[in-house]
């Protein structure tokens, strides 16, 4: 029997020379620090439009209901109802990105044992708004496929109450209109009501003190009114800050939570610094 060698010239002739030819990496530029620009369009210009039926005309649950349409029937759970106005079709500029969190209520037994843990993550949430007025949608994508200032049309099949907040519960996307379109919004003047909820405010003033924790911080008017302002998570993640003592102007939805309201930020185009006056 005949075995054949095959050797490398590798291994023949040694170790080749590693040495990077001279200019190999020279196409490469310098690195630089980019600062992602989120810009978000707005408009002091209420909408002039709504949907099928108007926003402001869903079906209002009770403190901790759901109501849905008839043809989605619940099964036995405490304070789930039916309604004759669901299915409904709205319309709306979508006012936020959605990438909300929110962890809401689901369905406890008709017993309503409050130990039982039923909460449901929503992980995609946003609002919409059209001119009568604005809506929490519970979202359950971690992909958002829509953004701040298109218009969406969908089928509304399930409203709930989150909390104290009015929100959609279940919903069918029916078209989604690319914008951006401007966002409209009103300047607030006033403390945060249950009217602000789920609508788009503007205010302007100092940062009070640091950015907490969950990514909140105080805003001080000129005339000494306090506004909390809630930033996202991955806003935070990426260095979003801004020292007591900046001048801002923030835009965005009013959220209810845990007894207080909130301008919900999710894009840096929501924030801009100001001079001093």
């Amino acid at each position: 029997m005949v075995f054949r060698l095959i050797i490398s010239a590798t291994l023949l002739t040694g170790c080749a020379d590693t040495a990077e030819p001279e200019g190999a990496w020279d196409w490469y530029d310098d690195p630089v620090a980019y600062d992602v620009q989120e810009t978000v369009a707005f408009t002091d210009v209420p909408y002039d439009f709504t949907g099928p039926t108007p926003i402001a005309e869903l079906p209002s649950p009770d403190e901790r209901e759901t109501i849905f349409a008839p043809d989605d029937a619940p099964p036995a759970c405490d304070s789930w109802t039916v309604s004759d106005g669901l299915p409904a079709e709205i319309e709306g500029i979508v006012t936020v990105h959605p990438r909300f969190y929110y962890k809401s209520q689901g369905c406890l037994p008709a017993e309503n044992d409050d130990d039982l843990d039923a909460d449901e993550k929503y992980y995609g949430s946003y609002f919409i708004e059209d001119a009568s007025g604005g809506v929490f949608v519970l979202g359950d994508s971690k992909v958002a496929h829509f953004d701040m200032g298109d218009r969406v049309r969908m089928r509304v099949r399930a409203v709930r109450d989150a909390f104290g907040v009015d929100a959609v519960a279940a919903h069918d996307i029916i078209e989604v209109i690319r914008g951006p379109e401007p966002i409209a919004y009103a300047l607030q003047t006033e403390r945060f009501g249950t009217d602000d909820i789920s609508e788009v405010r503007r205010v302007t003033g100092t940062v009070r003190d640091e950015i907490g924790t969950f990514g909140d911080f105080n805003i001080e008017t000129d005339d000494g009114s306090t506004y909390a302002v809630g930033v996202d998570a991955e806003l935070a993640r990426r260095g979003a800050y801004w020292p007591p003592g900046t001048r801002l102007q923030v835009t965005g939805p009013v959220f209810f939570s845990y007894g207080s309201y909130s301008i919900v930020v999710m894009k840096l185009g929501q924030v801009e610094v100001l001079a001093e006056p």
